[in-house]
């Protein structure tokens, strides 16, 4: 098989499909895409893209693994020819399960090498469904069967990962599961062990691969509660694409190492990262399975970065803070290109101060599920401007429309350049659709737009420049406020490590603007002094925090986003205890807690009395805010 490998690789390199240009401005893009699609991807799934890497790169690690995430480890490596074998063997032994086309393969699985092959072996077979592990066994079922999942893919006992207790209760609650299939775990005669299928299957297909552009390739969770999921599916080709081109913007070959610490179960890890790599024949380094959580690793993290030789770096504004706080003791990351950020935009006074104490730029992605991880990014080569999320990915639309009367974006209300506006996009990155019609018919508008709910601008440069999530803009008497401003003010402190603004329930404004601090080791919080260092720094009134509060830990995605949900709840609750109480006689026994689903706030309150339950009432009445009145 080698010798074959080895002819084919010279064919294609011979044809010119070896060769990628980096991507470094509009003139780049507008020469890909004069070329068209096809031409421009020469590879339609998944498959292929780790087929030709396998034939480019064979004996080239496409895998470093540090099984503790320190210092200290022996790396696991897989070369690219090792990873399509086993992804082969994946494949087969999904087959063998009963994976057809059109079924799904979920995995609970952490950051590891297993991961990537049972990934790409069920997009091979069939589906691939991840899920986040941290979600209730009750949710996980009812994804699975959404999915059409028969198979499940799950780590073994690991006091990190709350998986193996769980699966029980999974297996009970769900409908269409089959098969569990384990890693790590002790032997059990109801599961699966996954190497020991891989090792009986071989490393050739077993089956025609028939797939084609635009075949499903993934469902990926990204919301909903239990009984109303939405999973979002991907096309091999729309994997592909952010893939292949984010690969070129981040100018990445063969002889790059990029550090990937992100959960697989999300797809900026998967493909955004890890897809990347593979396109460009790169090494990923995998800082064990808790990835940046890693309190091993973050304290490692320079020595590692010299130690394995990584050029590229990644995180969101949360792990950027934390790098800040992280001495690098001399360690030579001379040959670091870039680090590229997460989904949301690195605030301009952090970015500049990571860039002047490192010298190592930072490039801004902007991103969601439903565009496969990514819709634009500024390529290593461009310059960085301030609030820039870069240029759109090669056959990425993004448009800036006015609201209509429903509040979605008007397709008949486009927005020149320099105008602020709701974000919509379509190309090939965009997916086809949620696994639910209905979802899928809410988000789409006419002409093959997709609903971002976010607003922004775009300028003349074709430079896109997001200003928040619709839910995350702060309306105070009608007058829109741009979280990100007062995040940026605040940040210029030299106490504050990371912050977050949100808006707080107000019976006269609707909502006034408040914020969440953390602050760096052993620096004191004083909430006068550091709003008077802040006000210089934000251009209008309105937008000044009426209230700052500490936390020990602000609340995070699993991508190291700040998960504003959480803090919503938090203001809410901080604001309404306190006006109710205001309203109520001294010590009157209460309690109240908010919850957010899908954008919208519910407010539970308990009463020992009902004899307060109207002046509660009329209070609440004047926020859009579902509550309910619990009389104990």
């Amino acid at each position: 098989m080698q010798s074959a490998r080895k002819a084919e690789q010279a064919g294609l390199e011979s044809s010119g499909l070896g060769l990628r240009q980096p991507i470094r401005n509009r003139a780049d893009i507008a020469a890909i895409e004069a070329l068209g699609l096809e031409a421009a991807v020469p590879v339609a799934t998944t498959h292929a893209l780790l087929e030709r890497s396998a034939l480019l790169h064979e004996d080239r690690p496409a895998i470093l693994y540090l099984p503790r995430g320190r210092l200290d480890d022996t790396p696991v490596q897989v070369t690219f020819g090792q990873l399509l074998d086993q992804v082969n063997r994946a494949a087969n032994a999904f087959r063998r399960l009963g994976v057809e086309r059109t079924d799904a393969v979920a995995l609970l699985m952490p950051t590891c090498p297993e991961t990537l092959v049972a990934l790409f072996g069920a997009q091979a077979a069939g589906r691939v469904c991840p899920i986040n592990y941290m979600l209730s066994a009750e949710h996980i079922a009812e994804l699975i069967d959404h999915a059409g999942a028969a198979v499940l893919v799950a780590i073994g006992p690991d006091p990190d990962f709350p998986v193996w207790d769980k699966l029980a209760d999974i297996r009970t609650r769900s409908r269409r599961l089959r098969h569990v299939v384990t890693v790590d775990a002790p032997a059990t005669p109801d599961c699966l062990d996954f190497a020991t299928l891989l090792d009986g299957e071989s490393a050739n297909l077993s089956f025609p691969l028939d797939l084609r552009r635009d075949d499903i390739a993934a469902c990926y969770h990204t919301g909903g509660t239990t009984g109303l999921p939405k999973l979002v599916q991907h096309s091999h080709g729309n994997e592909v694409h952010v893939s292949w081109f984010a690969g070129m913007a981040y100018d990445i070959g063969p002889q790059d190492v990029v550090l990937n610490g992100f959960p697989l179960f999300h797809v900026a890890g998967a493909f955004v990262l890890a897809g990347a790599a593979i396109a460009a024949g790169a090494c990923t380094l995998i800082p064990s399975r808790l990835g940046m959580r890693n309190k091993d690793f973050v304290r490692d993290y320079w020595r590692i970065v010299e130690r394995f030789r990584v050029t590229l770096l990644s995180g969101g504004p949360t792990f950027v803070s934390t790098l800040m706080t992280r001495p690098q003791d001399g360690c030579d990351i001379s040959q670091v290109k870039a680090l590229f950020g997460g989904g949301s935009p690195v605030p301009v006074e952090l970015a500049n101060g990571f860039e002047a104490r490192f010298g190592i730029p930072i490039r801004a992605i902007y991103g969601m599920t439903e565009a496969s991880g990514m819709i634009s990014l500024v390529p290593r080569h461009a310059e960085r401007r301030p609030g820039s999320s870069g240029l759109p990915l090669p056959f990425c639309e993004v448009g800036v429309f006015a609201p209509g009367l429903d509040g979605r974006p008007d397709p008949a209300s486009r927005l020149p350049p320099g105008e602020v506006g709701m974000l919509a996009l379509r190309g090939a990155n965009i997916s086809p659709g949620y696994t639910n019609p209905a979802l899928t018919e809410a988000a789409r508008l006419p002409g093959g737009w997709l609903v971002t709910g976010d607003t922004g601008r775009i300028d003349a440069d074709a430079q896109i420049y997001v200003m928040g999530r619709s839910k995350d803009v702060i309306i105070r008497g009608g007058h829109n406020i741009d979280p990100l401003v007062i995040e940026e003010a605040l940040l210029h402190h030299p106490d504050i490590e990371l912050c977050a603004a949100v808006g707080q329930p107000d019976p006269y404004s609707g909502e006034l603007p408040v914020a969440f601090v953390k602050m760096k080791p052993d620096r004191p919080f004083d909430m006068d002094a550091i709003l008077k260092a802040a006000k210089p720094h934000i251009p209008e009134p309105a937008a000044i925090p009426k209230a700052l509060y500490l936390l020990e830990e602000i609340p995070l995605t699993t991508t190291g986003k700040v998960f504003k949900p959480r803090l919503r709840e938090l203001a809410a609750e901080y604001a309404l205890a306190r006006q109710i109480a205001e309203l109520l006689p001294p010590d009157t026994a209460m309690e109240l807690s908010c919850a957010e689903e899908m954008g919208q706030r519910r407010v539970t309150i308990g009463l020992r009395d009902a004899i307060h339950a109207p002046v509660i009432a009329a209070h609440m009445e004047r926020f859009a805010i579902t509550y309910r009145l619990v009389i104990a």
